[in-house]
């Protein structure tokens, strides 16, 4: 009995010595991202750790008493990525520096002006063992410094320059692109030339606009005796981003760089009773479309609406159309709207036979488990590039929304729906997908606790970090190697410039004894 009373305390005591003061801060006001990682800081809070989470959505879950989320939900209405839509044909580097205006600025600004986080940036003694920030809002790297704790980076999509940048992965402007860019697995020669002009603007936009810009916005709450921004970015112990090889291409990855997936989902959802009974007698196949929570149905032109509606309105299915508003004009008797749908539920039904998506990555992941071919409709940043990814794996089809017409998006359809090809496609993928050794949530618990554990990662920091740029791109080397080629070429021709009339002098009298 004693014994069993020692054990008990002993793991108690271990317990308690294995448990951390988590700060974590999800700025982005978009369910797509935010589903990502609430089961992350719910598995931390679960786990025994002390986690504070500022997020536009908080789980509100009582049971969670580890739990303390600071709501910003307010932030919905303040920021909007329309101007993304709106100037989707710039270069990734003009891309990121609008949003740093419209986006990161006043998005940041707004949360850290919270009460409850003023609160904590007031306090001296607020103490944390962990910072985890999403990549995309740096100035929050900040905590990082006042706390002195370690900082692991989080995103939701893979392939961000900016990430590789901090993390000292190698960029390549063939094998991995920027995602801004939307290319596909095959680029041609002038898209080389495109992607490599466009990062070197990004890299010399990033170091010396961009991050500085960032940098000022972080002294506004962290002071001047904050270390440059940049230098804290550099120093993130590992970053964690979703990531799976349908939408992304296989890449060399540092150490530090973590690759998770299919952290969101949570299986076994179910459907409200009413829409459970529309799609059950809906025997004739049912087309989900959805275009996500950043792009809104509600939003989009008059007349790419009109060429969805007239296409659907000649379909032998039922569509089930998540629409935001009360009331769609000409909504066809086939289609039915809801303004919010629990995807996951719905996409399980059998009786549900391809998906329209935006080409959100969530979405893919979601339509790859449940095994729902795709008709791919995209329209901003990654969703490009996702999209076109459907068509090269074969297991759906991809449109253009600026030459979309109604026998297009019909014609689509049909295919995705009665060529057995796409369905065995994609259930091939789904199982590949989902053949790992370990879950997306448990491998970023482990890395997240790793961190904690060792107070950081320096040891998996890549040197590649600590080289200039010249050295990296080897200017010096290939500069030492011009000069020998020069040099010796120089040599040889003054040489032979010295040699000549010798040469000369000495043939001629050669000649002249010949002759």
């Amino acid at each position: 009995m004693f014994a069993m009373f020692r054990l008990l305390c002993f793991s108690i005591i271990v317990a308690v010595a294995n448990s951390a003061n988590i700060f974590a801060i999800f700025s982005v006001p978009s369910i797509s991202h935010q589903l990502v990682f609430q089961p992350i800081w719910r598995e931390l809070s679960l786990r025994g750790h002390k986690v504070t989470v500022v997020t536009p959505n908080p789980l509100n879950d009582p049971t969670l008493t580890n739990l303390t989320e600071i709501n910003v939900s307010y932030v919905y209405g303040t920021v909007s990525l329309q101007f993304l839509i709106d100037n989707s044909n710039l270069m990734p580097d003009q891309l990121v520096s609008m949003s740093v205006d419209h986006y990161v600025k006043p998005l940041i600004e707004s949360q850290l002006n919270h009460s409850d986080v003023m609160k904590i940036l007031k306090d001296n003694n607020s103490h944390f063992d962990l910072v985890i920030s999403e990549m995309i809002c740096s100035p929050a790297f900040g905590f990082a410094y006042k706390f002195n704790a370690p900082l692991v980076g989080m995103l939701s999509f893979s392939d961000l320059s900016a990430a590789f940048l901090a993390i000292g992965n190698p960029l390549h402007p063939i094998l991995n692109p920027d995602m801004l860019l939307g290319y596909g697995k095959q680029l041609s020669f002038w898209q080389r030339v495109m992607s490599t002009y466009s990062q070197i603007r990004y890299v010399l936009r990033y170091d010396y606009e961009i991050m500085p810009e960032l940098d000022r916005i972080a002294r506004k709450y962290f002071g001047d005796d904050m270390p440059y921004l940049g230098d804290i970015e550099k120093n993130v112990s590992i970053i964690l981003t979703t990531h799976n090889f349908i939408t992304s291409k296989p890449k060399p990855t540092v150490p530090a760089l973590i690759e998770i997936g299919n952290v969101h989902l949570k299986k076994n959802v179910k459907l409200p009773q009413d829409l459970q009974k529309e799609l059950d007698k809906a025997t004739n196949g049912v087309i989900y479309f959805s275009l996500g929570s950043n792009v809104k149905s509600a939003n989009i032109s008059s007349q790419l609406r009109n060429v969805i509606i007239s296409s659907f309105a000649e379909l032998p299915y039922t569509i089930l159309w998540k629409w935001e508003t009360d009331h769609l004009p000409g909504k066809p008797d086939n289609v039915i709207t809801r303004k919010w749908l629990p995807q996951e539920a719905v996409l399980a039904h059998p009786n549900v036979k391809a998906f329209i998506t935006q080409g959100g990555l969530q979405s893919m992941e979601e339509a790859i488990y449940y095994r729902k071919p795709l008709i791919g409709m995209p329209f901003f940043a990654d969703q490009m590039k996702n999209v076109r990814s459907i068509a090269e794996h074969g297991i759906g089809v991809a449109l253009n929304t600026d030459t979309l017409t109604k026998e297009k998006l019909k014609s689509a359809i049909l295919e995705v729906v009665n060529d057995k090809k796409y369905k065995e496609k994609i259930s091939e993928l789904s199982d590949l997908m989902w053949d790992q050794p370990m879950s997306g949530l448990d491998t970023a618990i482990w890395w997240i606790e790793y961190v904690i554990r060792h107070k950081g990662a320096k040891h998996l920091r890549s040197p590649l970090l600590d080289l200039p740029l010249y050295q990296y791109l080897l200017l010096d080397v290939l500069a030492f190697v011009f000069g020998v080629i020069a040099t010796t070429l120089g040599l040889l021709y003054a040489a032979y410039i010295y040699t000549k009339p010798v040469i000369q002098g000495v043939v001629g009298k050669n000649k002249v004894k010949s002759n």
